[in-house]
């Protein structure tokens, strides 16, 4: 992003000029209250009410008209759709104790994590986890929308989420545990 100006028009209206570059792969169209993102991975659809968008010369300029102090979120919301549809989202998950395993079989997860039974998990279809080949104990999750892409992350994390005195279960890929300390070591 290159920069923002905000101007005040009739005393009611904000105008917000983004020189937002666009890849050329991507195309933005508005209409209906509707903004469609269109690129290489896919095409997303968002409902953004009370905004004006007008796309030239590969810029993206932006209207906010009955909201101002809404803005950064449509500008927010516009960056994310345009990331999702040309790199996508990656969210890992670790898997953290002994012989926790993850496999896919057909359009489920498998998951060992301990239990007397195996877990399913029906992986939606605009989702793609790819466990990894050493013994399957990192998951990789991606899709071309952070939100699908984080709650997904959180529904397989809630199968078996980190014990709180030994950290075995499910972990976000780089989160730090604060462990708390069994009874034979707080004497």
């Amino acid at each position: 992003m290159e920069s923002i100006n905000i101007f005040i028009l009739e005393n009611t209206s904000w105008l917000i000029m983004l020189n937002f570059k666009l890849d050329p792969e991507v195309e933005v169209n508005y209409g209906e209250g509707q903004v469609t993102v269109k690129g290489p991975k896919g095409i997303l659809v968002k409902k953004m009410d009370g905004i004006r968008l007008h796309v030239e010369n590969g810029k993206v300029y932006l209207w906010a008209i009955t909201e101002p102090h809404l803005e950064n979120a449509y500008l927010s919301l516009l960056q994310q759709l345009v990331i999702g549809v040309t790199k996508g989202y990656k969210q890992k998950l670790k898997l953290v104790g002994v012989g926790y395993r993850a496999s896919l079989l057909e359009n489920k997860l498998i998951l060992k994590l301990g239990y007397s039974h195996e877990v399913k998990y029906a992986i939606p279809h605009d989702i793609t986890i790819t466990p990894s080949k050493n013994k399957g104990v990192l998951l990789l999750i991606q899709g071309v929308e952070l939100d699908r892409v984080q709650q997904v992350a959180v529904e397989i994390r809630r199968f078996r989420e980190p014990d709180a005195y030994k950290g075995k279960g499910i972990h976000y890929y780089g989160e730090i545990l604060r462990l708390k300390k069994g009874k034979r070591e707080g004497k």
